[in-house]
């Protein structure tokens, strides 16, 4: 009866465990979805519409004002029928209603202000960096998520390796606790034993956790839970560098970093404040033109019939040029000036900063990734030599001429070795990514590129057996 729920979760479960997400993938997960990145995008279309801002303080403005009015007079009875006696001949309102109204255009046409100039240019040169901040961002965001990613993968292989370690010290405590029931061993051996495979344990349970650790990083950037990842092939090409020359990356640094060209900018920007805050000496110039036009109209109501009056229109025309020379201002231009050539030195030592630490950046993923070609190479060599000396320290103590103890830190050092060679791989690439980035040229090409290094395939643990006698 329970055939059909059985075969359904079978075939889900082995759904899920097919599907691994690629770096691809979760980039562009993340591209939609990171809260930083999505910042950086908004704040450069914010800081964009800083120049048709400015540039429309320079543009003619125009004013349109109309006052509409209706105003209404009532007179008293007594002055109405003192009125009336006293002219019979003439009709008189008992009410008097007037409407009218004023329709006032305005333009005014910017000739000269050097401020409202500077900051068109400060405007520009902000809408410049806002573009290379994003382009910067875009760049941080392929480097977090490649982080992130290749944390997870390094974790999955620590665990791996913590587990088989654990996997082999339990089963070396099983042997040594049975051969200490028959009197082979002494409780020296089991004790010696029994620690190792605690320190094992608790190196499992911390891979445990920085692997799970890793994954809620992930979904910080992605927003979504990555259980399974394509795994990083053994084989994937150790590439140099090319040109094979620090001295033409640092150039290229130079030259195309993003976040060097976002502080360029930025230092103009604030040298361009510089202007605006001197230009509160100079005299500004400006045209105003008027248009004015003022209708009135009387309605005079009656008991049984109203006469009207013609309306009354009145028209006005004027065309002035204003100049405005600022005198004194109480010290503030020169304390606004001299705040603002404050704030030009901290874009310069900002500039300078930015260059030394992309400078450095480059300098040092080139030698990484120069010195992690031979690492890797090392720590297979290592973990080949390493697993090599086990295996004949195991056959010497099987016939007495090593200690547990030896066996127990050789061991260690296998698991070590191949921790080191976890972290020394996923280093290089990462490395790689970081030199690019440092030069301006990181692109999503790049990305897939690395891509092309990633298998589907299901971790499994390293088990091997150890046999003693």
């Amino acid at each position: 009866m329970k055939i059909r729920p059985l075969i359904f979760t079978a075939l889900l479960g082995w759904q899920t465990t097919v599907h691994a997400a690629d770096l691809i993938e979760v980039y562009l997960q993340a591209q939609t979805s990171d809260p930083i990145f999505q910042q950086a995008v908004a704040q450069r279309l914010s800081t964009k519409e800083g120049v048709p801002i400015s540039v429309a303080a320079i543009l003619p403005n125009i004013n349109l004002t109309a006052n509409p009015s209706v105003q209404r007079i009532g007179y008293a009875g007594s002055n109405y029928q003192s009125v009336t006696e006293a002219s019979s001949a003439s009709i008189f309102p008992r009410n008097l209603t007037q409407r009218g109204y004023t329709m006032n255009l305005n333009l005014t046409q910017t000739v000269f202000n050097f401020a409202q100039f500077s900051t068109v240019a400060q405007q520009v040169s902000l809408s410049k960096g806002a573009d290379a901040t994003l382009n910067a961002a875009l760049q941080n965001l392929m480097i977090r998520v490649a982080s992130a990613y290749f944390a997870v993968l390094k974790d999955e292989d620590n665990l791996s390796y913590a587990e088989a370690s654990k996997l082999a010290y339990a089963e070396q405590l099983d042997q040594i606790n049975q051969q200490y029931k028959v009197g082979l061993k002494t409780i020296t051996d089991v004790y010696t034993a029994q620690a190792s495979y605690d320190s094992a344990v608790a190196t499992y349970i911390a891979a445990q956790t920085t692997l799970a650790n890793d994954r809620e990083n992930l979904r910080v950037i992605t927003g979504v839970y990555y259980p399974r990842l394509s795994s990083l092939s053994d084989d994937f090409p150790l590439v140099r560098p090319n040109p094979a020359n620090v001295e033409e990356w640092v150039k290229k640094a130079l030259e195309q970093n993003w976040s060097i060209k976002a502080s360029r900018y930025s230092l103009n920007a604030a040298k361009q404040v510089i202007r605006v805050e001197e230009a509160g000496h100079l005299p500004t110039i400006n045209v105003q033109t008027t248009f004015s036009r003022q209708l009135t109209d009387n309605i005079d109501k009656y008991t049984t019939f109203s006469v009207r009056n013609g309306p009354g229109t009145t028209s006005d025309r004027s065309l002035a040029l204003n100049l405005n020379f600022p005198i004194f201002s109480g010290g503030g231009v020169v304390a606004q000036t001299n705040q603002a050539v404050y704030n030009y030195r901290v874009a310069q030592q900002q500039l300078e900063e930015t260059t030394r630490t992309t400078v450095n950046t480059t300098r040092q993923s080139y030698l990484s990734i120069v010195a992690g070609i031979s690492q890797i190479t090392a720590d297979k060599q290592a973990i080949k030599s390493s697993i090599s000396s086990l295996q004949g320290l195991e056959a010497s103590y099987r016939v007495g001429t090593e200690t547990l103890v030896d066996v127990l830190n050789q061991q260690q050092k296998v698991y070590q070795a191949q921790t080191q060679y976890a972290t020394d791989r996923y280093a290089f690439v990462n490395n790689l990514l970081a030199l690019k980035q440092a030069a301006g040229t990181l692109s999503f090409d790049d990305l897939r590129a690395i891509n092309a290094w990633l298998i589907n395939k299901e971790k499994k643990p390293i088990k091997r057996k150890i046999s003693h006698g």
